[in-house]
């Protein structure tokens, strides 16, 4: 089993950042809102812990923003809209500004540096970034060229392949085309099929596939979340995680994590990731041998580099019956919640999650 501590440097001390003020932005209007907001509870203690001031900007379902001041564990399913609207003013280096009557009640505040906990389409596939670059404020995380191109996982698939990196083999089904049956897609990728959006995580809309009755319902399920699918071939073995982060010297892996799904579910779906308790078993760090353990997270840093990214990243990997690894898809917003790996794997490499957050908003205003 790997246990060594890897080598982070650690940001500033907490007191050194009580002048920075952070515009934690979360929400959205993805399916995986819900998932958001409890990433924004833990995040929002986390930087109030690491001696940031923070600025909660809720992004309701329909879009609309709003400066809710108050993030808990106990956070509900969606985001306040009776709280004071809100939006950044275009080339304003960070002002916010508002809609309606808010501002002679009390000043709006200045953002030094975003951080998105959003997850999906509209926050983690480069179009909040591009915002954020648009109205001059620093942001955590990948830029908009990474984030498109990681958010599509059909075409991430394509430019890991160019780089030389394995992935799953897989078909592309698109709406409107007629749809592959069971046998077809089973001699080019195996008798056991997974289903799932291209452009959408966690587990939302994903589902197997084993005759033609569930590959019908399995492409109608992922089509109901966007127009292009993945069929690929189910693998028969462990799913993995290694976390990566920036540090000075360029990007620097966690220990590898490992997923094991309750018997209650047939995979690593939703309710086993944030409804069931006992839906899967989360080890940090996995048990690998050393080399293999070495083998994934050199893989974790050269995928992170392949699509240019910047602060953070999770790499999903699957490691099959042979010990072959293929990277599943890449992450440049992963989630905080409870159930995350992310956190967790940097915090068995040596790094708490007030230091993670430190480093993040530390290497985002570096660059801003």
């Amino acid at each position: 089993m790997h246990s060594a501590q890897l080598p982070l440097p650690l940001a500033n001390e907490p007191a050194a950042n009580a002048a920075i003020t952070v515009g934690l932005f979360y929400g959205g209007r993805s399916a995986e809102h819900a998932i958001s907001l409890r990433s924004a509870a833990t995040l929002h203690a986390a930087l109030l812990d690491a001696g940031f001031w923070v600025v909660p900007i809720g992004i309701a379902r329909d879009g609309g923003w709003h400066y809710a001041p108050v993030l808990n564990a106990a956070f509900p399913q969606a985001v306040d809209t009776r709280a004071c609207a809100v939006t950044l003013a275009p080339g304003g280096g960070g002002q916010l500004i508002a809609c309606g009557a808010c501002d002679a009640d009390r000043p709006l505040p200045r953002i030094d540096v975003a951080f998105p906990a959003l997850h999906g389409p509209f926050g983690e596939d480069g179009s909040m970034q591009g915002l954020f670059e648009t109205c001059g404020v620093p942001y955590v995380g990948a830029g908009v060229l990474a984030g498109a191109a990681t958010m599509d996982k059909a075409f991430a698939k394509r430019v890991l392949l160019q780089a030389g990196l394995p992935v799953v083999p897989y078909r592309v089904h698109r709406r409107g085309e007629r749809a592959p049956t069971y046998a077809w897609l089973g001699e080019r990728l195996g008798p056991r099929l997974f289903v799932k959006p291209s452009s959408l995580g966690s587990s939302i809309g994903a589902a197997p596939a084993h005759d033609d009755a569930s590959l019908a319902a399995a492409l109608a399920g992922a089509l109901a979340h966007g127009d292009t699918v993945l069929v690929e071939r189910r693998v028969r073995g462990r799913e993995l995680e290694c976390g990566v982060i920036d540090t000075e010297d360029g990007p620097v892996a966690s220990v590898v994590g490992e997923v094991v799904t309750g018997a209650r579910h047939a995979f690593y779906d939703y309710d086993a990731k944030y409804i069931d308790v006992d839906g899967a078993r989360l080890d940090v760090p996995a048990r690998l041998d050393e080399p293999t353990a070495a083998r994934l997270r050199a893989m974790a840093v050269e995928a992170f580099r392949t699509f240019g990214c910047r602060g953070l990243a999770r790499v999903d990997f699957f490691l099959d019956e042979r010990g072959e690894p293929f990277i599943n898809e890449l992450n440049t917003l992963p989630g905080f919640t409870s159930a995350s790996l992310f956190p967790r794997m940097f915090e068995a490499s040596g790094m708490p999650i007030e230091q993670q957050v430190l480093r993040l908003v530390d290497r985002a205003l570096a660059r801003g």
